[in-house]
């Protein structure tokens, strides 16, 4: 299994901020609204804390805390020079998806079979998780779908872009 000390600092950084890439992705792409987007900022802390529960060094590592707060402070500047709510939902998704391709393929030169599997679930289960966190488009919390059409359509290009690298 690959460890932080496999990567360089600019493969390390891929890896570390593609998971929270993903989840700001998604949370982007749905309008939930103040509760929902609490409900959606929650959403991911259970299966980051499987990670660091699990077996997967590769994982632990990148949920570490520390390695968490870094991230967020990478992506900052990525929201910030975007514009306005539209362009900052396209640039997400884009680079969730990108990413999420290139972290893989880099686990496939550096990473074992273990690793691209378990990196790729994990991706995976953190669009799911935000995604189905709160209905679109209701009001108070009624009517609305669970999964928005956006979301959807986000989930279906990480999963394309995750299915590419099946180990």
């Amino acid at each position: 299994m690959a460890t932080k000390t496999d990567f360089s600092s600019t493969e390390w950084d891929l890896l570390r901020d593609t998971p929270h890439l993903v989840v700001l992705a998604m949370a982007a792409a749905g309008g939930s609204g103040l509760f929902g987007s609490i409900a959606e900022a929650i959403a991911p802390s259970g299966t980051i804390i499987e990670a660091l529960k699990g077996s997967n060094q590769l994982l632990k590592e990148v949920c570490e805390k520390e390695e968490i707060k870094a991230s967020i402070e990478s992506i900052k500047s990525l929201a910030k020079a975007s514009g306005d709510f539209a362009s900052i939902q396209a640039v997400l998704r884009k680079a969730a998806t990108d990413k999420a391709r290139a972290a893989l393929d880099l686990l496939r030169q550096k990473g074992s079979p273990e690793d691209i599997s378990a990196y790729r679930d994990f991706l995976s289960q953190l669009g799911d998780k935000v995604a189905n966190a709160a209905k679109e488009g209701g009001f108070l919390g009624f009517g609305g779908e669970r999964v928005s059409e956006h979301e959807r359509t986000l989930l279906a290009e990480l999963a394309e872009a995750l299915d590419a690298f099946q180990a």
